[in-house]
C-alpha cells in the first residue's frame, strides 16, 4: 500500500513519514489535527467532510486556529460560510506540492457572479502567498492524502474582491497606487459587479513616458488627480462579469463614459492610435472579472489633451484630417511658420473646401493655384484663417472683431456660433469642434472657407444678389402704373414712407371696416401670366381679400401676420373666373375692423433678380415638388408666399425640436450627381442636420445664420452617403429650440 502512494505523488516530500502505515484522506487529516479544529467544525457545519472523504484529487490550503481570530464565521448566512470554505480547495488531476508551486492563478471551489469560479493567486516569488495575505506554514507543508494535500495556512483566504486581486499580485502594483490616489478603492471593492481590464506595470511605465513628454509629470504624484480618475474609469465596465470568450469582437461602454472596442484577436481599440492587447484573461473575484492588458487605455478627452502638447498646429490639423487646409498652407509656403508660432487656425474641414471650389468660379481646386499672382491670392486666403495668440473659445465674445494675418479681420457671431467673413455674399464659418489644442496654439474647425472682401472677385466669389422685383407685368413699385385709375372706395396715399418693401415709396391704405383699395384699366390680357402678387405689411396683422374684374364671389382671402412684409402670390385663375382681360383689381378689407396696410411691389408674374436656380435634377423650386412621399413628422405647407428665397413660394415647416422635414426620394441613381443644394431661413439661432438616405449615423450639420437666407452646398460623400447611392430620403432635422419656424427652397442636385 504504501509504495502505491509514494509512486502516485513521485514527490520526495511525501517520504517523510506524512502517510506513514495508515494513509489519511483529506477530511481525516484536518480533523487529527488540534490546529485545525475550528476548520473542521465549520466544514462539518458546510456539509464539506464527506466531499473532502471522496476519491477526488484536491489541494486544500487549511487555515489554523489562529487564522480564524479575525474572521466571526456565525455572521455567514450558510451559503456564505460554505463559498469561504470553498475558496481555499482547487480540484485538481494532482496534488499541489509546494515544490510545484509557480506563480499564477489557480481556480478555487468557490463560486462568484453567474457561478463563475473564484480565482487563487499563488505568488511564490519568495516564499509561497495565496491571495492578499495567506501564507503556507513552515509546518504544515504538503501534508500527502490519499485523495490529495493539504497545506495549512496563517490566514483565512476569504472571497477575493477585484480590490484584492489587484493588490495581490506585484505585476499590478502601479494599478494599485493609482486606484488609491483617484480613491476608487471603495468604488470596485464594494457589491457592484464591474469587469476591468488591468494595465500591468509596464503598461504604466510606458504611460508615464507618454505624459512626461507631453506634460512634464515624472511620477503618478504628479498627474492630476481628475485626469487619472478619468483614465482608469476608462478600463472599467459596469454591471457585467464580461468573460473573454464573451469579450471578444463587441463594443464596450466604460464608467468614463466613451468606449473602445475588442477584436477578434483580443486587441483593444481605444482613442489612441496604438492598440492594447489582452494578455491575461478571466482573473474572476467575487464582485466581477479582470483581464490583463499592456497598454494603458486612453479615453479621447486624455489622448487629445496629449497630442495638444506634442503637435503643433500643421501636426494637429493632418492628425484631425484637415489635409485640405494643411495642404494650401504647404503650397504657399506658410508650413514652418504655422508650425511654430502662436497662432489660432480657423481651420475649414476637407468638407468646406469641396463646397467652396463648387461655389468660386475662378478656381476648380488648390492645384489651379499657380501662378505667382495666384498664389498669392491662396496666401491671402490661408492668412484670412490665422490670427496672432490663442484664442479659445472661452474667449469669445458677441460681436468679437478677430483681426487675421491677412489684414482683414472676422466677426464672431454668437448666436449661430459663427464666423462672418467681411463678404457679405460668402457664408459664416460655423464652428464644428472648438479648440483643438496644438503646442504652439489652438485650432478651431470650420465647416465654410472664409473668404475676405478683398480677395473675393480673384476668387470669382459670386455676387450677392440685389433683391429688386422683376415684373411680369409692372402694377406698382414706387408709382402706379399710369393705365390705372383709382377707385374711390379708399384714399391710398401712394407716396407713404413709413414702411416701405424696396426702394422709396410704398401704397398706404386706412381701412375702416370693410373697406378696399381699388384700380382699374389697363386693359392688360391676363391670358399672358399666372399670379397676381403684392408685397404687404400690416403692424397688428390683419387679413383682405384678392378680387380681379369685379368677380365679387371668386375673391381669395390671405391672412397677413403682424409686422413683417408678407409676400403673397394668388393664381389669377383662381380669382378671375374666366375672364382675360385685366379691368380692376381690389385688395378687400377682410377682418371688418379699422386698420392700415402697406402694399408694395404689385403686378403680375413678380419675381426677384436673384434667379430661381437649375438643377440637374430638381426637388424643389417654386411650388413643384418631386417626392414619393411626404413624411408625417411635420406638416410642411410648399406654397408658402410669405418668405421666399428666390421666386415666389418657399416652403414653411413649424419645427419641434428633434422634429424634422421628411421627402421620400425618387429612386435615382446619386452617383450621376456630386452636391445637394438647398437654402434654409430661420429668424432663431439654432442647429439642424441634413439626413440622406436614412442613414442616421451620419449627417452633415450646420447653425444656419439667424435672420437671412443661407444657402448650403453639401458634398455627396459617403460622410453624408456612407455608401448608398439611390435617392430614397431627404430629411432636414431641427436640433435645438422647440417650435422653431423654418423657410426652406430651392432643393436638387447637381
Amino acid at each position: 500500500m504504501t509504495t502505491l502512494i509514494i509512486s502516485c505523488f513521485k514527490d520526495d516530500d511525501v517520504l517523510d513519514n506524512r502517510l506513514s502505515l495508515n494513509p489519511k484522506n483529506i477530511s481525516e487529516i484536518i480533523s487529527d489535527n488540534p490546529d485545525l479544529s475550528t476548520l473542521a467544525s465549520a466544514l462539518e457545519a458546510a456539509g464539506l467532510i464527506e466531499t473532502l472523504k471522496s476519491t477526488t484529487t484536491y489541494t486544500v490550503f487549511a487555515p489554523n486556529n489562529s487564522a480564524f481570530s479575525g474572521v466571526d464565521t456565525s455572521t455567514l448566512s450558510d451559503e456564505g460560510l460554505l463559498n469561504v470554505l470553498l475558496n481555499h480547495v482547487v480540484s485538481t488531476t494532482r496534488p499541489d506540492f509546494t515544490s510545484t508551486m509557480t506563480t499564477g492563478y489557480l481556480k478555487s471551489l468557490a463560486s462568484g457572479p453567474d457561478g463563475t469560479k473564484l480565482s487563487l493567486f499563488v505568488n511564490n516569488s519568495d516564499d509561497i502567498k495565496l491571495n492578499v495575505n495567506a501564507s503556507i506554514v513552515n509546518d504544515g507543508k504538503d501534508l500527502g492524502a490519499t485523495n490529495g494535500i493539504v497545506h495549512v495556512t496563517d490566514n483565512v483566504i476569504l472571497p477575493p474582491t477585484l480590490v484584492d486581486h489587484v493588490l495581490a499580485n506585484p505585476n499590478y502594483s502601479s494599478l494599485a497606487a493609482a486606484l488609491v490616489k483617484a480613491d476608487l478603492i471603495d468604488t470596485l471593492n464594494g457589491t457592484d459587479i464591474f469587469t476591468v481590464f488591468a494595465p500591468n506595470n509596464a503598461a504604466f511605465e510606458k504611460f508615464m513616458m507618454d505624459v512626461e513628454d507631453a506634460f512634464g509629470w515624472t511620477s503618478l504624484d504628479e498627474i492630476p488627480v481628475d485626469i487619472l480618475t478619468e483614465v482608469l474609469l476608462y478600463h472599467v465596465v459596469a454591471s457585467t462579469n464580461l468573460l473573454s470568450g464573451d469579450a471578444l469582437e463587441s463594443t464596450q461602454t466604460t464608467l468614463q463614459g466613451e468606449s473602445f472596442s475588442i477584436g477578434a484577436d483580443a486587441s483593444i481599440d481605444d482613442m489612441s492610435y496604438t492598440n492594447s492587447n489582452i494578455n491575461l484573461v478571466d482573473i474572476q473575484a467575487i464582485n466581477g472579472v479582470i483581464h490583463g492588458v499592456d497598454k494603458i487605455l486612453l479615453p479621447d478627452s486624455v489622448f487629445q489633451s496629449i497630442l495638444s502638447r506634442t503637435l503643433n498646429i500643421v501636426e494637429r490639423c493632418d492628425d484631425r484630417n484637415f489635409t485640405s487646409f494643411t495642404a494650401a498652407v504647404e503650397k504657399v509656403g506658410l508650413t514652418s511658420q504655422v508650425s511654430t508660432d502662436q497662432l489660432t487656425a480657423f481651420a475649414p474641414n476637407n468638407n468646406a473646401f469641396t463646397t467652396f471650389f463648387l461655389t468660386i468660379d475662378n478656381f476648380d481646386s488648390l492645384d489651379d493655384f499657380d501662378t505667382p499672382e495666384e498664389l498669392d491670392l491662396l496666401k491671402k486666403l490661408v492668412e484670412y484663417h490665422l490670427a496672432i495668440g490663442t484664442t479659445l473659445s472661452s474667449g469669445l465674445t458677441p460681436g468679437m472683431t478677430i483681426e487675421t494675418l491677412n489684414g482683414e479681420s472676422i466677426t464672431f457671431d454668437a448666436g449661430s456660433m459663427s464666423f462672418v467673413p467681411t463678404h457679405e455674399n460668402a457664408p459664416n464659418g460655423g464652428i464644428v469642434t472648438a479648440d483643438i489644442g496644438a503646442n504652439n496654439g489652438v485650432i478651431h474647425e470650420i465647416d465654410n472657407v472664409l473668404v475676405p472682401d478683398t480677395e473675393a472677385t480673384a476668387l470669382g466669389y459670386p455676387l450677392p444678389p440685389s433683391g429688386a422685383a422683376v415684373y411680369g407685368y409692372e402694377i406698382y413699385d414706387d408709382a402706379l402704373n399710369s393705365a390705372f385709375w383709382i377707385g374711390g372706395w379708399t384714399t391710398p396715399d401712394f407716396s407713404n414712407t413709413d414702411q416701405v418693401k424696396s426702394g422709396i415709396y410704398s401704397i398706404r391704405v386706412d381701412y375702416q371696416g370693410d373697406d378696399g383699395f381699388q384700380i382699374g384699366g389697363a386693359g392688360e390680357d391676363l391670358t399672358q401670366y399666372s399670379t397676381v402678387n403684392a408685397a404687404l405689411y400690416s403692424e397688428n396683422g390683419t387679413s383682405v381679400t384678392f378680387i380681379l374684374n369685379e368677380q365679387w364671389n371668386n375673391g381669395q382671402t390671405v391672412s397677413i401676420p403682424a409686422g413683417e412684409w408678407t409676400y403673397v402670390s394668388i393664381p389669377i385663375t383662381n380669382i378671375s373666373n374666366g375672364t382675360t382681360i385685366l379691368d380692376q383689381f381690389v385688395i378687400r378689407d377682410a377682418s371688418l375692423s379699422p386698420n392700415t396696410l402697406y402694399i408694395d411691389e404689385v403686378g403680375l408674374d413678380v419675381t426677384y433678380e436673384q434667379p430661381i436656380p437649375t438643377f440637374n435634377y430638381e426637388i424643389y423650386t417654386e411650388n413643384n415638388l418631386t417626392a414619393d412621399w411626404i413624411g408625417g413628422w411635420t406638416s410642411p405647407v410648399f406654397d408658402d408666399t410669405s418668405n421666399p428665397s428666390t421666386g415666389i413660394f418657399s416652403i414653411r415647416n413649424v419645427m419641434p425640436a428633434d422634429q424634422g422635414f421628411q421627402l421620400g426620394g425618387t429612386n435615382i441613381d446619386l452617383s450621376a450627381y456630386s452636391v445637394v443644394k438647398f437654402s434654409i431661413y430661420c429668424e432663431d439661432a439654432t442647429s439642424f442636420r441634413l439626413v440622406m438616405n436614412e442613414e442616421w449615423g451620419n449627417g452633415y450639420y450646420f447653425n444656419p445664420t439667424p435672420g437671412q437666407w443661407n444657402h448650403y452646398t453639401v458634398p455627396l460623400n459617403d460622410t453624408l452617403l456612407n455608401g448608398s447611392t439611390t435617392y430614397t430620403q431627404f430629411v432636414i432635422q431641427e436640433q435645438g429650440l422647440n417650435d422653431v419656424v423654418v423657410f426652406i427652397d430651392d432643393i436638387g442636385f447637381n
